[in-house]
């Protein structure tokens, strides 16, 4: 099993009323979900669309995006460019798909209510999407939470800055409205500006948490000669001031400088307003640099829009009522800090493009004398970390472009959802909270099944451009039909879907595609897919195959004894341990010494559920029982049920006599080397316990992840036991490579009394292996996530182990032998001692 695979057992759940499969062996975080800061499940809900299921498709489309009827129309669809059928011909239109579901069914359902269960309150300062994502984030979590905007509307920017034939006022208000339904506990005050109508001491007084999202709202200078001529104005305040209702004549030629998203909607609203015949976007670096989406750029062009590139404004000058933008041709020279390239002026190319307005777009910027007059404003922004999104003030945190620098809406979004998770952290008490990370959901959701998938080319909606009367700012595209929106679905690979298994792969997938698309006459690339389809999986039984639990199989009853109904009754697994500890099953858990501390309550929280005993140098915490390890000649603390001393190459000889009687003592054997000194130490010191150490370091399980366990120390030790004749004097714990009931029963059935989970109960608490072999934890799994998981590993560990007793015609675990269990590899017939068939 790969570290990949390992890393996708399990996964956090959703939020009560949101579906999620992720727990589902065949789900992979898809590119395109990856690619969104929000984590948005695209590829569910495009399965969805195939089936004509519209209200799962809202569902999952809405689970993580409060604004989902905003992004149909304006997202700038990270998704897409990471679409793997990209590169061939064109990726799928996730957006267009997206705004499709919600016109269809996002004016008519909503979402159950979430009740307001915390005493804790929150204020958010703006109303935009970081601001409004958060407040989503921390309803659902139970929180009452107060939005000051200093507008008359919600929305920020999304409002403010973005042209309505993009995105109409009735649909913002659409997402606005949800959102209020989603969250009664959500209460926004309009006309509520921070140090005018609201001070920062005043929110710090009324609420336990606040949150300054207040938004980049002002455009950058330019920092050139004549830019304050009333003629030059900025992209942001252009904007605001014609989505507020206002429709300005223009001069005939206007030139818009900047190559982004306020730049491409700057330049789009002057072409519509009356008096403006020319529009010319002025950019320093080439087509090929400009960040404006690919689509939104085409829009442009098509509606007659002028693009200079490799040109540089370096001062405006005046001339009567015209204006003279006086620029210099550029080249790309040098990479920058953020690895584009810098625009190089070239000499004696001086020149001057005519005009009658310039509207710079080159940055925005957040201003607040109130968060100034605190200390907490850098020159354009607010002074806020990203690791932890807090300000120089612990109970005040900080998101969105007025933080961060100018983003997109849903990277807002991912700021705001990022601000909730910490605020959550800090009003629990969490000094050291784990690390946000996106969280992914799926749901399961059959593959579409359309014969054409593989024919169908990208489904372009209908673009209107200008209109019959553009003043009025008629939408520029048509949403999707269910024909065409059935066909854009069934194109979709479903990378969600890999299992690399003969049932449905990605790669098989592509493969197809790309042969579909081979002229017959080219032999060579015909034959190069037949070779990468028909070519021979790798040998699983190399020669230096290691010894491992994999190689072992159980004899069923039917072929070693009477034949018998596994189902019927259940197979007993509770033990003892040297008659001191009574175990209701044969696992204890490991690991997790130096985990977090948020981590470490959970898992302590499932395994008292689960009735599991924990191993280590440190206690979880006060009520979760456990066994303390120790070094040879360390002082117990006292607090434990039992102490087991790790051994080296060397005993001390420890004051054992004065051990309380009701506590366990034993050793810790990692080296065969040590068995026959050690197991003859611990019997000559009246020890309870052997663990048997097979694959070293219990601490940060590095080793269980990067070795397979040596069984053959179980092996020995047995064997040393059995030879001396005091196999019933000592019990034996096994720690290494335990991942299921079925692991442990082959253990079991070797010799051992109980077995110890360590990387399996790491990741069902949420931990991803990394590439050093660590285990890492982030936060995107609940407190309850980590412990249900843990209980839920334990018991499907337990039942599963019963089972594999119970066909072999055992009822009780502890009576299998080694003749229940056969070898299927040299190396592991060797390290056990048990037959191979063939060769024994």
């Amino acid at each position: 099993m790969s570290v990949y695979d390992l890393n996708r057992i399990l996964a956090p759940k959703a939020p009560k009323g949101y579906a999620d499969d992720t727990h589902d062996l065949h789900y992979v975080p898809a590119p395109c979900q990856a690619a969104c800061p929000i984590g948005t499940d695209a590829p569910s809900y495009i399965g969805y669309i195939w089936e004509e299921k519209y209200e799962e498709a809202f569902e999952a489309i809405t689970a993580t995006n409060p604004f989902s009827s905003i992004c149909g129309r304006v997202c700038d669809a990270p998704c897409e460019p990471a679409c793997r059928r990209a590169d061939s011909d064109g990726p799928i239109m996730i957006r267009n798909l997206k705004r499709f579901v919600m016109d269809e069914v996002g004016h008519a359902y909503d979402p159950p209510a979430v009740e307001v269960t915390q005493t804790q309150t929150i204020g958010i300062v703006g109303a935009g999407p970081a601001g409004l994502a958060a407040a989503q984030d921390l309803c659902q979590s139970g929180y009452k939470v107060d939005v000051y905007e200093m507008s008359d509307r919600a929305g920020g920017m999304m409002v403010w800055g973005i042209p309505a034939f993009r995105l109409p006022p009735g649909i913002i208000q659409e997402d606005i409205d949800r959102l209020a339904q989603r969250c009664p506990g959500l209460t926004i005050k309009t006309n509520m500006a921070l140090g005018q109508q609201v001070s920062l001491d005043d929110l710090r007084t009324q609420h336990d948490a606040v949150l300054l999202t207040i938004g980049a709202w002002w455009g950058k200078d330019m920092q050139i000669d004549g830019e304050k001529d009333t003629r030059v104005v900025d992209g942001v305040g252009f904007l605001r001031r014609v989505n507020a209702g206002e429709r300005p004549e223009l001069p005939d030629t206007v030139v818009v400088i900047g190559g982004g998203d306020v730049a491409m909607d700057a330049c789009r609203v002057a072409k519509r307003l009356p008096g403006c015949k020319h529009v010319k976007v002025v950019y320093r670096r080439g087509p090929d640099e400009i960040p404006a989406r690919a689509i939104e750029l085409e829009g442009a062009v098509k509606e007659g829009i002028e693009f200079i590139y490799h040109t540089q404004q370096i001062g405006v000058t005046t001339n009567g009522n015209e204006l003279g933008l006086n620029c210099v041709k550029t080249e790309l020279g040098d990479a920058d800090i953020d690895g584009r390239r810098r625009p190089v002026a070239v000499k004696n190319s001086e020149h001057i493009i005519d005009c009658g307005m310039v509207i710079a777009a080159v940055g925005q910027q957040a201003e607040s004398a109130e968060l100034a007059g605190h200390g907490m404003m850098l020159s354009d922004r607010i002074d806020a970390s990203f690791q932890t999104m807090r300000t120089s003030d612990p109970k005040i945190f900080a998101a969105g472009d007025g933080a961060f620098g100018g983003s997109t809406i849903v990277m807002a979004m991912h700021h705001g959802q990022r601000a909730a998770y910490y605020i959550k952290a800090f009003l629990e008490g969490i000094e050291n909270p784990l690390p946000y990370r996106t969280p992914y959901k799926t749901r399961r959701v059959p593959v579409a099944q359309d014969i054409m998938w593989e024919r169908f080319p990208q489904q372009e909606p209908e673009f209107f451009g200008l209109g019959r009367n553009p003043i009025e700012f008629p939408e520029i595209e048509s949403t999707y039909t269910l024909e065409t929106a059935r066909a854009e679905a069934a194109r979709c690979y479903r990378c969600d879907a890999e299992t690399g298994s003969a049932d449905y792969s990605v790669q098989h997938r592509e493969d197809i595609f790309s042969m579909a698309r081979t002229v017959p006459s080219d032999q060579f690339k015909l034959t190069a897919m037949l070779d990468k389809r028909l070519s021979s999986r790798e040998d699983p039984f190399p020669e230096k195959r290691s010894a491992t639990l994999d190689d072992l199989v159980f004899l069923p009853a039917n072929l070693s004894r009477l034949v018998i109904d596994p189902y019927r009754e259940a197979c007993r697994v509770t033990s003892s341990i040297a008659g001191k500890l009574n175990l209701n099953h044969p696992f204890m858990v490991t690991g997790f010494d130096d985990a977090p501390q948020q981590v470490k309550a959970a898992v302590g929280a499932g395994l008292r559920e689960s009735g599991a005993v924990y191993l280590g140098t440190k206690s979880l915490d006060e009520a979760t029982p456990w066994i303390e390890i120790l070094g040879m000649g360390d002082k117990p603390s006292g607090q434990a049920l039992g102490t087991l001393y790790k051994v080296k190459d060397h005993f001390v000889d420890a004051e054992f006599e004065n051990m309380e009687a009701t506590k366990l003592v034993g050793l810790i054997i990692e080296d065969s080397q040590v068995i026959k000194p050690a197991l003859d130490f611990g019997l000559k010191n009246n020890f309870d316990v052997v663990l048997i150490n097979a694959t070293g370091d219990m601490g940060t399980l590095g080793r269980e992840i990067a070795y397979p366990p040596a069984l053959d120390i179980l092996r020995d030790c047995i064997a040393h036991l059995r030879e001396i004749q005091k196999e019933e004097f000592i019990d034996l714990i096994f720690y290494g490579g335990i991942r299921s009931g079925t692991d442990a029963a082959k253990i079991i059935g070797l010799g051992a009394n109980t077995v110890v989970f360590g990387v399996a109960t790491a990741l069902a608490a949420g931990g991803q292996i990394s590439d050093a072999n660590q285990i890492k934890y982030s936060g995107d799994f609940t407190s309850n996530d980590r412990s249900e998981a843990i209980q839920q590993l334990i018991k499907a560990s337990v039942g599963e182990a019963s089972m594999m007793a119970r066909c072999t015609g055992k009822t009780n675990l502890y009576n299998l032998e080694p003749e229940d269990l056969r070898s299927i590899s040299i190396a592991t017939a060797e390290a056990t001692g048990l037959p191979l068939v063939g060769s024994h």
